[in-house]
């Protein structure tokens, strides 16, 4: 009763700032009656004309083109009264590696596309890359995925095809549960795992899912993260299409785009801080997708991220920039 009463109360909102969807499905109980608000910045509105300053603090905000576009653009704050601050990071720049990998062990190209991501070839070099990283990289290894579908069709291929067992031997493989009941459970045993002598373990996630925000796993629970191609939203989906509408319509052409790009690089940043949480911390990030190599996506991470970042074109290389990099921490 509560969930019609907070439907209903949506509805006094203005007609050209939301809309009803609804979605149908055979079974009755995945049909859904939804109203989404396209216009965030009418709630703000009060605070824009009242305030004489607006700070809006927050932790993992890039990239904040379309944000302040929206937030603050539309309702015509100009562009010379808006001030972005940055802040670097604490850690020392020596303690984080941030990669980009364009091509797996087999030097083909990590084109992770939605219409490639799923052919044979490309889960092979995507697990045979895991299976090389968990054999030089200590500890815990966290790896995203764009979709639990993904992480499944990867995780079923690994093990069909011996990825699994192999990496059994360096690791204790966990993944990420569907269930919120049960991630307590799979957090806990990983990070025993984890802290076993001579342990390690590789945690197989999910970005936008209920390990990729709000969790740390700082020290030995995340020497590694891996991002698995980039998590774009689903196009197709009606509540983007009519996001990305408005923005086209009332904002400027374009920003819808703008919008989709910026929504799908703020999960990877927000996965991607998973693991330095502390001064003292030090880890390697791996982005698997050639995408990543174009400046244009670079821009859209985090600054502490790019003045370290390492685009390599073939896996030896990064492979040994890897191994360098943890020894170094060895023998520190």
């Amino acid at each position: 009763m509560l969930n019609v009463v907070t439907f209903l109360e949506t509805l006094v909102n203005r007609n050209e700032d939301g809309r009803i969807l609804v979605i149908r499905s055979s079974d009755l109980n995945k049909s859904q009656i939804k109203f989404i608000l396209l216009n965030p910045a009418n709630h703000f509105n009060d605070v824009v004309s009242q305030a004489r300053s607006i700070i809006v603090a927050g932790g993992t905000m890039e990239p904040v083109s379309e944000f302040k576009d929206q937030l603050f653009g539309n309702l015509g704050v100009p562009n010379s009264r808006i001030h972005h601050f940055s802040c670097g990071h604490v850690i020392p720049k020596d303690n984080i590696l941030p990669l980009v990998l364009c091509a797996g062990p087999s030097n083909r190209k990590f084109d992770l596309t939605f219409e490639n991501r799923t052919k044979a070839e490309t889960l092979k070099e995507i697990s045979m890359t895991i299976a090389n990283l968990c054999n030089i990289v200590p500890k815990g290894t966290v790896c995203f995925f764009p979709s639990y579908d993904y992480e499944a069709l990867v995780y079923n291929y690994m093990s069909e095809n011996q990825f699994v067992e192999r990496i059994s031997k360096k690791k204790t493989i966990f993944r990420e549960p569907k269930k919120s009941s049960e991630v307590d459970k799979v957090l806990s045993d990983y990070a025993k795992a984890v802290e076993k002598e001579g342990g390690g373990a590789l945690l197989l996630s999910v970005i936008g899912g209920k390990l990729s925000e709000g969790l740390n796993f700082s020290d030995d629970l995340g020497r590694c993260v891996i991002v698995v191609g980039m998590p774009y939203a689903n196009i197709k989906s009606l509540y983007i299409q009519e996001k990305m509408k408005y923005l086209d319509t009332h904002l400027k052409q374009g920003a819808g785009q703008e919008y989709y790009r910026n929504s799908c690089m703020k999960a990877v940043n927000q996965s991607i801080g998973r693991a330095i949480r502390h001064a003292n911390d030090y880890a390697s990030m791996v982005l698997l997708d050639v995408r990543y190599g174009s400046p244009h996506v670079q821009q859209l991470l985090p600054g502490w991220i790019k003045e370290r970042l390492q685009v390599h074109d073939s896996f030896g290389p990064m492979f040994k920039s890897i191994g360098v990099f943890f020894q170094s921490k060895k023998s520190a």
